[in-house]
């Protein structure tokens, strides 16, 4: 028994099906031999070695010195339901070979032909704040989410109420559990991969190893049973570096699956003019050819005063306040650090400021920055304020959930606005390669610059 998967060929037009293989004559297709060839149900070609002339022969060259049996065919009559197709599945025992699309093919062929809106597929979803990038572009219909953390997922079905949302680990998610999928984006977790993540966690030189660090592999295997036409993929830059293995992993495995890779890195605060420089690595693969971004490069001009709420000197002082305690703790923490030759702080900044640092998932525990600089001290940064600094608008807001919790969607989210000019960019890319076939000339032009 003998299965193998191979490219479909072309010749003037027309598929074309060619097996060349030693191990044809072992399965009793020897050089000279005669083939009925039928095409029966699902589009399966049933070829059979028979001892009187038919239009099918085996064909051969020599290989080593040995004659090396070839099957040709490149009919129009026996391979009209191959048109579309990219790859076939070769099944074989003695004296029997049979020839179909494979279940890939199938899919390609399918998302290909299905046109907008181009069903979508959000793995680890968070809180929604890529979801809402892809909600916004119309050509994109999200069929399906996939996030494992209860509080996460509430978040979603709140905001997402019409799109239905699988609350597991994907590791135990099977891809046909799953409606199928033209686009596939996917914020991996990054704790494995973050500086703070792998120091925290002693992974140094060991992130795969991490509790979340194999998950790459079930979003490969998702990938591969989908073959959805474009996948983006976000995470922290260590995620794709040279210490790490993951990024470089998955990106590989694409191009063998028969995707255009592309890695690029945002830089918000020097060409994004965001005002919060929260660095990630995104990599777009797609069937057609790689999609190139257009990168605005405009630095932040702005300040952090456009993002925060104007000062207001009692509300400021009693938030101030309740921190003053934890606050005066971290200056003692602080101190002992300097002393031991540490470099160890947190940040302020005040409405003049002109940069914003990162703001992580566990900034509600008051133990890093940036903090607000106010009367009366210093204040945590206020749910509202971090939204509009991330570029997100939740359609029902955080209201009924704690501040930690709305901090740590926030925290843990991607920069609402950058990504929806990327899916507008992707979208605008795909559109153009469903339509015509053809790479848009401006992406053309930025490959070869």
């Amino acid at each position: 028994m003998l299965t193998a998967f191979q490219k479909l060929g072309w010749n003037r037009s027309c598929p074309r099906v060619w097996i060349e293989s030693t191990r044809l004559a072992q399965l009793g297709f020897e050089p000279g031999t005669f083939l009925d060839v039928q095409l029966k149900a699902n589009n399966t070609l049933h070829m059979v070695p028979v001892g009187h002339q038919t239009r099918n022969r085996v064909s051969h060259r020599e290989l080593s010195g040995l004659p090396c049996p070839i099957i040709d065919l490149n009919s129009q009559r026996l391979l009209s339901e191959f048109q579309g197709h990219t790859e076939i599945k070769l099944v074989a025992s003695y004296k029997k070979l049979q020839v179909s699309p494979s279940v890939r093919s199938f899919h390609i062929r399918q998302h290909r032909g299905q046109g907008l809106p181009l069903p979508t597929i959000e793995y680890f979803a968070g809180g929604s704040t890529l979801t809402s990038a892809i909600t916004d572009d119309l050509r994109f219909k999200l069929v399906g989410a996939v996030e494992l953390s209860p509080r996460f997922a509430s978040h979603f079905a709140l905001e997402h109420p019409g799109v239905p949302l699988f609350q597991c680990d994907v590791r135990d998610l099977d891809p046909s559990d799953l409606p199928p999928a033209a686009v596939m984006f996917a914020s991996l977790p990054c704790t494995c991969f973050s500086p703070a993540g792998t120091a925290k966690k002693r992974l140094s030189g060991l992130n795969e190893l991490g509790d979340s660090g194999d998950l790459f592999l079930s979003f490969a295997h998702h990938v591969a049973a989908h073959m959805p036409l474009a996948v983006m993929v976000e995470n922290v830059p260590g995620f794709f570096g040279e210490t790490t293995i993951a990024g470089r992993v998955l990106m590989a495995h694409l191009e063998r699956l028969g995707y255009h890779v592309h890695y690029f890195e945002l830089k918000p605060w020097d060409e994004w003019a965001e005002p919060q420089d929260r660095r990630r690595g995104v990599m777009v693969a797609t069937l057609f050819s790689r999609f190139y971004p257009s990168i605005p490069m405009t630095p932040f001009a702005g300040t952090a005063g456009d993002y925060l709420d104007p000062p207001d000197p009692i509300r400021d002082r009693q938030e101030a306040e309740r921190i003053r305690n934890r606050i005066a703790g971290r200056h003692c923490h602080m101190a002992r650090h300097r002393a031991a030759g540490n470099r160890f702080g947190f940040s302020v900044i005040n409405h003049q400021s002109r940069k914003v640092p990162t703001i992580l998932r566990s900034y509600w525990k008051v133990n890093v920055g940036p903090f607000v600089q106010c009367e009366g001290g210093v204040r945590l940064l206020r749910v509202a304020e971090i939204e509009r600094l991330m570029g997100f608008a939740p359609k029902k807001g955080f209201t009924s959930r704690s501040y930690s919790t709305a901090v740590e969607i926030l925290g843990q989210g991607v920069q609402t606005r950058i990504f929806r000019q990327l899916i507008r960019q992707l979208g605008d890319f795909l559109e153009h390669m469903l339509t015509t076939g053809k790479m848009p000339l401006h992406f053309s032009t930025r490959r070869c610059l």
